[in-house]
């Protein structure tokens, strides 16, 4: 097992190095970044074949501050970053500013927080991760425009439902939201980025496969596994989350999860917006 993933850091390592040959990043810092994004357990002899190590080259250059990477990347990234925010009608007047808070982000680091492009994993093309992140800054700047409730501020309550006529769940609903809430948000946080990622356009900006396979460069049926995958994993983690937490019987449990399950998209959708602002 570690001959096989010192093999593949190192065929992934020599595909960045011919793709990028004027950024010289470190082997051991390239092994870092990768060997971060791996799931715990997995095999490397299936995992790292399916890679993008150009990709990943390039990033992790762009992340550790290697001369000319941010311009390499921005030289080949810049018009899908101009595409995404035309795309989603952000105004010629506002979409450079847009376009400089967003390479900001991508490469500046916060205290504490590394900059977004240490996210990406190599999973799927560098091109795709980058429109979906566009698109995202796209529709937070739009979002932000909006004269509505949520626009000013309005509290709104996170967890709505239409009332039920279970006396039981009525008062699980009002006894547990805050809980409930912190457990989905908690498991949320979970999953990997590409996951949160594929979630929010499918949840809160309401895209379908179709368009979510365009945005990543794949097929329509790969984004309805990843969709599919993500909700499983998320609820998987609430119930596990609320079994630690609430000490409560087996079954109090699994009616908050249906809970959760039929109201899912409204959650995420106001968990989303709230973590936007």
């Amino acid at each position: 097992m570690r001959d096989a993933l010192e093999k593949g850091l190192e065929r992934l390592f020599h595909e960045g190095r011919e793709a990028w040959p004027s950024l010289p990043l470190g082997a051991s810092s390239f092994e870092r970044h990768v060997t971060r994004h791996l799931p715990a357990g997995s095999d490397p002899e299936r995992t790292l074949p399916a890679l993008h190590g150009a990709d990943l080259y390039l990033a992790c250059a762009c992340k550790e501050g290697v001369p000319g990477a941010i311009a390499a990347f921005q030289a080949t990234y810049g018009a899908t970053v101009e595409a995404a925010l035309r795309g989603r009608s952000v105004p010629p007047a506002e979409r450079e500013e847009l376009k400089q808070a967003f390479w900001e982000k991508l490469f500046v680091s916060q205290p504490g927080v590394a900059p977004r492009i240490a996210d990406y994993s190599g999973r799927g093309p560098l091109g795709g991760w980058v429109r979906v992140a566009a698109i995202r800054a796209a529709l937070n700047f739009l979002e932000q425009r909006k004269k509505d409730l949520l626009a000013v501020g309005t509290q709104v309550d996170e967890f709505r439902e239409p009332t039920t006529s279970d006396p039981e769940l009525d008062f699980l609903k009002s006894h547990y939201r805050g809980e409930v809430l912190q457990a989905l948000k908690d498991a949320l946080s979970g999953l990997e980025a590409d996951e949160r990622n594929v979630l929010r356009l499918y949840f809160l900006d309401g895209l379908s496969t179709e368009r979510i396979a365009t945005v990543y460069g794949v097929h329509r049926a790969t984004v309805a596994r990843w969709v599919a995958h993500g909700r499983g994993e998320l609820l998987r983690g609430t119930h596990k989350l609320l079994t630690q937490r609430l000490h409560i019987q087996k079954g109090e449990v699994e009616s908050l999860l249906g809970i959760v399950r039929s109201q899912l998209s409204l959650a995420l959708s106001s968990i989303f917006r709230a973590g936007d602002r």
